[in-house]
């Protein structure tokens, strides 16, 4: 009995592992804003936002909305060029921060 035991919880990690696996593939995000001394526009970030712009977030919280999932990629890009779309206000209000910042 113990054999099955050991069995099912092997099978059990090898889906806990696999599932774990998937969310960190999905877990990439773009930097679809404009870029400064600290980011590069396009830029990919793997496991969530990058840490050495945890100052920025809590000045500009906004920024945080410039890390997309890639699968929202296209439709942010087709859509910041119309300048009375939310993304085109979001990346030039990131923009003007970080002019103030860098200035």
């Amino acid at each position: 009995m113990s054999t099955k035991k050991e069995s099912g919880k092997a099978s059990t990690t090898k889906e806990v592992n696999k599932k774990t696996s998937a969310q960190e593939k999905a877990d990439v995000f773009i930097y679809v804003g404009p870029t400064t001394k600290q980011l590069t526009r396009y830029a990919s970030f793997t496991g969530g936002l990058p840490v050495h712009m945890k100052e920025h977030f809590e000045e500009c919280p906004v920024l945080k909305k410039l890390f997309i999932p890639t699968s929202e990629f296209s439709g942010f890009e087709q859509r910041v060029t119309d300048s009375s779309s939310v993304e085109s206000m979001l990346f030039n209000k990131v923009k003007n921060y970080f002019e103030g910042v860098n200035s």
